[in-house]
């Protein structure tokens, strides 16, 4: 049996689960009376789906002691059915430094409409068997079988390489087993809102058991590793637009998978409207994973998140789409909450700023998790992904406030009242009295209000 709570506390009987069989035996059916959610296929491409997208990340822990992250995703878009719009992004992270490496390679029109020209990413429908011909060489993504040729169930290599953005090259083999079965996003039958689409499929495995070797640079490292997980995503429409009418970033969101010492793993959804003053957007929510197979899966939409600190985007990180703004901020340090689980965490970055270059803007990087679940201490390893990037004047007071709320509070009306060039006089006479910290906003917030001013 699976639950979600309703923010109340509550128990939703629309979304129970159960499961027909033994997970980690092919074939198995997630989700009773219907097959959208069948394995092995759900692993593979669908090809009805204008997107799909398969993403993998997680620590590992080389022979020599030091501490590493990835994440690699794999996304195949279609819009329209007959366009074809991938890319594949690695990127590598020293969690004891705080640097990282970044590389996404694209096949987009025009170029891969040329006389001759042939998908640079190959995908097999039935189970998982992702090709990609990147610039820095061909990577994979495969299902393993056994000495007849058989499917063995959730079993995998990975192959990735990249160069990153000061010209290293980037290598990373895995072999790669999730011990815990499949998880619908939402805890009901994996279908919910994302990005404006109502149809969207969604689950997430985790127990990962990874090994394998990591190249990167100068640095050689035999690693291994159990934090992590494989998340997967297909669209009914492009999702880089196609809820919201082909604007890339009408919807914006920040997602987490924290795996807690406790054993328990979380998939965390949040989701704004940027045409809506950010309005939350469905589907909000925790998925919760737990350690023992005879707890159900549950989820819990009563999510609270305050952000502490915000970042600025790297410059050196170009998005595929043109910046709306030369300056934006994203969310970083935060206290999440969620009173149907008891659940009160503080989250950490390990690397600063893990700008990559997508579409649009969007971080994603390892953090550290401490505080309290169901009043008993807990911490640990997660990714934080989000693209929530912030530049208009009202939100660029938000990101002020958390190092200038006095300030932020006296100008605030002030913009509320039409009074922006007087806004920004103020701001540019109290500017030097500011921390450090708050330069970068301050400078961005006056030229945001230099527009109709």
């Amino acid at each position: 049996m699976s639950a979600c709570f309703n923010g109340e506390g509550n128990v939703s009987d629309e979304l129970r689960v159960t499961t027909d069989g033994d997970w980690r035996t092919y074939p198995f059916r997630l989700v009773p009376g219907t097959d959208t959610m069948d394995f092995p296929a759900a692993e593979g491409e669908h090809a009805d789906q204008e997107s799909d997208t398969w993403f993998i990340a997680g620590e590992l822990t080389g022979a020599t002691g030091r501490t590493f992250a990835f994440l690699t995703i794999f996304n195949k878009n279609r819009p329209g059915g007959t366009v074809v719009a991938d890319f594949y992004t690695m990127s590598l992270f020293d969690c004891d430094t705080g640097e990282y490496g970044t590389y996404t390679d694209y096949d987009m029109p025009p170029k891969n409409m040329e006389p001759g020209a042939k998908p640079k990413m190959s995908m097999a429908a039935g189970h998982l068997d992702i090709h990609y011909d990147s610039s820095a060489g061909p990577v994979t993504w495969t299902a393993c079988r056994d000495e007849h040729g058989e499917l063995r169930p959730y079993t995998y290599t990975v192959s990735l390489r990249g160069t990153d953005q000061a010209g290293q090259s980037m290598a990373l083999d895995l072999a790669v087993t999730p011990t815990r079965a499949p998880v619908p996003v939402g805890a009901g039958d994996g279908k919910i809102t994302c990005f404006g689409q109502d149809d969207t499929y969604s689950y997430f495995q985790t127990g990962m058991v990874m090994s394998g070797t990591l190249r990167w640079g100068d640095v050689h490292d035999e690693v291994s590793g159990k934090a992590g997980h494989v998340d997967r995503q297909w669209f009914p429409k492009y999702a880089g637009g196609g809820g919201s009418g082909g604007d890339a970033r009408a919807r914006s969101h920040e997602w987490r998978t924290i795996n807690l010492d406790n054993g328990v793993d979380m998939s965390i959804w949040r989701q704004f409207d940027r045409r809506d003053g950010n309005a939350p957007q469905p589907f909000t929510g925790v998925t919760v994973s737990y350690p023992d197979p005879e707890m159900a899966p549950e989820c819990a939409e009563d999510v609270e998140v305050d952000t502490f600190s915000y970042v600025p985007w790297p410059n050196e990180i170009r998005p595929l789409l043109k910046p709306l703004a030369p300056a934006r901020f994203m969310p970083d340090r935060h206290r999440l909450r969620c009173a149907s689980l008891q659940l009160d965490l503080t989250g950490e970055p390990l690397v600063a700023a893990p700008a990559h270059g997508l579409p649009i803007e969007y971080m994603e990087g390892p953090y550290r998790y401490h505080g309290t679940m169901r009043g008993e201490p807990v911490s640990g390893f997660a990714f934080n992904e989000r693209s929530l990037a912030l530049y208009r004047d009202w939100e660029l007071i938000d990101v002020l406030a958390t190092t200038a709320e006095d300030l932020s509070d006296e100008i605030r009306p002030m913009i509320a009242a039409g009074h922006r060039s007087k806004a920004r006089k103020l701001l540019q006479t109290r500017l030097t009295e500011l921390p450090a910290e708050s330069h970068a906003v301050v400078e961005a917030l006056i030229e945001a209000l230099a527009v109709d001013s």
